[in-house]
């Protein structure tokens, strides 16, 4: 929060004022021929004044505080705390008048002169202006939370707004690359295709199971690619080389984005060409912080890419993580660092 700053002489003119009152409280003081005492009664009368006074004071800010300050923001401020501690003033003069009466008719003092109703305007004055900008900062501070409460809210379900959508895109994504799979494997190698669809089935299943969740638990993910992986490579036999150093300690308690893993093998598949004169060896490592997913590249013309893939898991990760999901593309290999996030509960 960016600090306000008073100019000096602002500040000299608070000094300035709040330094005269107090001292011409004590030159009317000393006119009073009869010294203050203490009188249990009296005393408590006078905090229940300093108390209404506060009362009206709140009452008065709550009733402006409703009103529509839009045509003139700038005095919105001014008027909130300077209307207030007017009244505030107004009402310990008035009660201070009815106190002084009582006090005559009870202790035998003077009765309320000229002197002690300057002075009951000045004490009311320096009461309001204390009480106003205590009730002011409060009232000030409980409107900045409310508004950062309520801008966290919002930036909340935009946040789950866009990961639905997301999501959402995500699910045609999947399925083209899936169908596209199958549709080639029916003649080529039918036994394969079927176990293929099966465990399309069985992936997708998952997708349904967890479509309200930003986040699943990392060795669930982790076993979904697995399952996806070992028919992958019954289709590509030794084409496809796998080199898995992922240690399941590192999944423990960590999250990642639903079929976030799937897409990236996906990824693989789709981009590179895959047979007995173009293998391709697929590394899979793990930190406590990350997973990594790199590949030799030998690439073939991809017709119709989009490239949603890749970009859906980075825009995902912006939305749920500052930490950054890390691509590395060369001539030689490609690779993509992806965070585990260790959260309290599931999102």
């Amino acid at each position: 929060m960016q600090e306000h700053k008073f100019k000096w002489y602002i500040r000299l003119s608070i000094a300035l004022v709040v330094s005269s009152i107090l001292f011409l409280m004590i030159w009317v003081f000393s006119q009073f021929k009869e010294p203050p005492g203490f009188n249990v009664l009296m005393n408590t009368l006078l905090v229940l004044m300093a108390y209404a006074c506060l009362e009206s004071i709140r009452f008065a800010q709550q009733k402006l505080l409703k009103w529509n300050f839009e045509r003139i923001p700038y005095v919105k401020n001014v008027l909130i705390f300077g209307l207030p501690v007017l009244a505030g003033t107004l009402v310990y003069a008035v009660l201070f008048y009815f106190f002084k009466w009582v006090d005559y008719y009870l202790l035998g003092s003077e009765p309320p002169l000229p002197p002690h109703m300057i002075s009951a305007g000045l004490i009311g004055l320096i009461l309001s202006l204390i009480f106003g900008l205590i009730l002011w900062v409060v009232t000030w501070k409980d409107s900045y939370y409310h508004a950062l409460i309520k801008t966290e809210t919002y930036k909340t379900e935009m946040i789950n707004a866009n990961l639905h959508t997301l999501r959402n895109q995500m699910d045609p994504h999947f399925l083209f690359n899936n169908f596209n799979t199958i549709y080639y494997l029916i003649d080529e190698n039918p036994r394969v295709a079927k176990k293929f669809l099966k465990n399309v089935s069985n992936i997708y299943r998952h997708v349904l199971n967890h479509s309200n969740k930003n986040l699943i638990e990392a060795n669930e993910e982790y076993g979904v690619m697995m399952q996806h992986l070992e028919v992958l490579k019954e289709r590509f036999g030794k084409a496809l080389e796998l080199k898995n150093e992922i240690k399941e300690k590192h999944l423990k308690e960590k999250h990642l984005p639903p079929l976030v893993l799937h897409e990236l093998v996906e990824n693989v598949m789709k981009h590179n060409r895959i047979d007995d004169e173009n293998g391709i060896v697929l590394e899979l490592t793990s930190t406590p912080d990350d997973l990594t997913l790199s590949n030799n590249k030998n690439p073939k013309k991809v017709l119709h890419s989009t490239g949603n893939g890749l970009r859906n898991i980075i825009a995902r990760y912006n939305l749920l993580t500052e930490t950054l999901v890390s691509v590395e593309d060369n001539v030689e290999y490609f690779k993509v660092k992806i965070p585990l996030i260790a959260v309290d509960h599931e999102s």
